[in-house]
């Protein structure tokens, strides 16, 4: 029975692991997000964490779900369901998202999940997206926290077998180990440079009230924005810039060489629409470490922003081969690791 606990708790704590690794793959959340505005206080307050099935697709008006939309992904409440799609609200807006056209109706394929609710009340954890969040930027970015959490489950759950109790060591190959590591530490460097990458953006509105606060503009007059692009780290960086639309243009360069500690700017051209509400612009920015050269990096991201990672890769890989070699390895080095009675979780179930 015990065995069976076991191996139940570990089957789903990794794949609940495994989920939210696919979920920063694919820029989605899948079983946990939390609310970064106030729209849906009280029942969901701004940095609250919440639980969510991203199975469910038999919608109902009152569920709480998580979609996506221009602007990035947002839980609000089903209002209504029309033939055009999903009419969504948050508790505390006055106003539908759709209204007077400032979204168009949810379709089922942008809905990430539906919050879990239990007794009547969405699963939250007060203040838990917050603690997230700060875990993250302190990190760097939650692919490594992703990496950590699933390194550290296998870790936990590779504990000894009573079945095997004659075997008291585990013999590991330095050269496997080697292996292994290597390639987390690729996987790593991939990991962190793709979380590095992001949006600048900015919102302004179309008023016949124009110029009578900041943000606010004639329909139909233009005025130029600039945006920063700011390298936190100790060394520099290449920075790419894409976006725009039809309202909003680069008017500047769109690839920087920013040093370690510095800052750049770039220049956004905006044709102010004439339908007056609020609009919003995204630029994407992708960032690289400044160690291949600069045309080099230039021609392959014109190619795709991924063909820069290859050669990264590429690169890496060769130094670890490198230090390989260096070090002396050879195909009979092999470590000892003395087995334990149990793992971490024998030891919490009691080993009776």
């Amino acid at each position: 029975m015990k065995k069976l606990l076991e191996f139940t708790f570990a089957f789903i704590v990794v794949v609940f692991l495994i989920g939210s690794l696919a979920g920063f793959f694919l820029n989605r959340p899948v079983f946990l997000s939390y609310a970064y505005s106030d729209s849906m206080t009280p029942t969901i307050n701004r940095g609250d964490l919440f639980l969510m099935n991203p199975l469910a697709r038999n919608f109902e008006v009152g569920d709480i779900v998580v979609f996506h939309r221009r602007d990035g992904w947002t839980v609000h409440r089903i209002f209504a369901i029309t033939g055009n799609g999903i009419l969504t609200k948050g508790d505390n807006n006055v106003a539908t998202d759709q209204q007077d056209g400032l979204y168009p109706p949810v379709k089922d394929s942008n809905v990430a999940g539906k919050v879990v609710v239990l007794f009547g009340s969405p699963l939250v954890l007060r203040g838990g997206g917050d603690l997230i969040n700060s875990i993250r930027l302190k990190l760097g970015n939650p692919y490594a926290i992703a990496l950590l959490l699933i390194t550290g489950a296998i870790l936990t759950f590779s504990g000894g077998n009573k079945k095997r109790k004659r075997v008291k060591y585990y013999r590991v190959s330095v050269k496997t180990l080697y292996a292994v590591a290597s390639a987390l530490i690729i996987a790593g460097f991939l990991f962190v440079t793709v979380a590095s990458w992001g949006t600048l953006a900015f919102t302004y509105s179309s008023t016949l009230a124009g110029n009578q606060r900041e943000g606010w503009y004639l329909p139909g007059s233009t005025f130029d924005r600039n945006l920063t692009l700011e390298n936190n780290a100790f060394y520099p960086f290449y920075y790419f810039v894409d976006g725009g639309s039809e309202r909003a243009y680069l008017t500047g360069p769109t690839f920087f060489r920013i040093g370690g500690g510095s800052s750049a700017t770039f220049s956004v051209h905006v044709t102010v629409p004439r339908d007056t509400r609020i609009y919003r612009e995204e630029f994407g920015v992708r960032s690289y470490p400044a160690v291949l050269p600069a045309s080099f990096v230039v021609f392959l991201y014109s190619l795709s922003p991924y063909l820069p990672l290859v050669a990264y890769a590429t690169l890496l890989a060769g130094l670890l081969v490198v230090f390989y070699r260096l070090a002396g390895i050879s195909e009979g080095d092999v470590l000892r690791i003395r087995k334990r009675r149990g793992g971490f979780l024998s030891k919490l179930l009691g080993d009776g």
